[in-house]
């Protein structure tokens, strides 16, 4: 199994080659997306604990294996992660595909325009897997469970980990950062 960067690193990449192709009057229409999906998952999903209202209906429904899962941590992390990443594939799906929101004008031809395209899909890339590896990282990779864990982070993941947009921003200022940024690409959007 090849350690978590070079994952991190090639899927990050392939979201620089997905902007290339798509544009990046059409990959801002993404980033505004996926800016969303992280507001709705640390804003709304995570702090008002909807996973743990979840698990606590099921465990009412069903009451043996559910109240076994909510007392076991690793299982009950295991479906925290998939939730909020599953979350996350969902709305990025939606993204990208049929009509996507997709911002006016013309984009510059050439290299200005490859290069704008290359850096917004390289954004999105960062955001998407950032945030999916966030998550892995905050739940203590739960994969391991599937024996889908590599064991101890390199210096190398160590230090792109702080580099994570929710690893950057004090957990007080992620709320108005994430707005700033929807409502700044939504006025974008809006004046031609």
């Amino acid at each position: 199994m090849q350690p978590i960067e070079v994952l991190w690193i090639t899927l990050f990449l392939m979201f620089g080659a997905i902007g290339l192709v798509r544009g990046f009057l059409r990959e801002l229409g993404v980033t505004t997306t996926v800016f969303v999906a992280m507001y709705i998952i640390s804003q709304w999903l995570e702090k008002r604990e909807i996973m743990n209202m979840m698990l606590g209906k099921a465990a009412q429904v069903a009451p043996a294996p559910f109240s076994a899962l909510m007392a076991e941590d690793p299982k009950r992390d295991l479906i925290r992660c998939a939730f909020y990443i599953l979350f996350m594939a969902f709305m990025v799906f939606i993204s990208y595909h049929g009509e996507t929101l997709t911002f006016g004008g013309t984009a510059p031809g050439g290299l200005a325009g490859a290069f704008l395209s290359l850096m917004v899909g390289l954004l999105n890339g960062y955001l998407i897997v950032g945030t999916i590896w966030y998550y892995l990282d905050k739940y203590n990779y739960p994969t391991k469970l599937l024996g889908l864990y590599q064991g101890e982070l390199s210096p190398l993941a160590q230090t792109l980990r702080s580099f994570l947009l929710f690893n950057l921003i004090p957990s007080n200022l992620i709320e108005p950062v994430l707005i700033f940024f929807i409502l700044f690409l939504i006025i974008m959007r809006v004046i031609r």
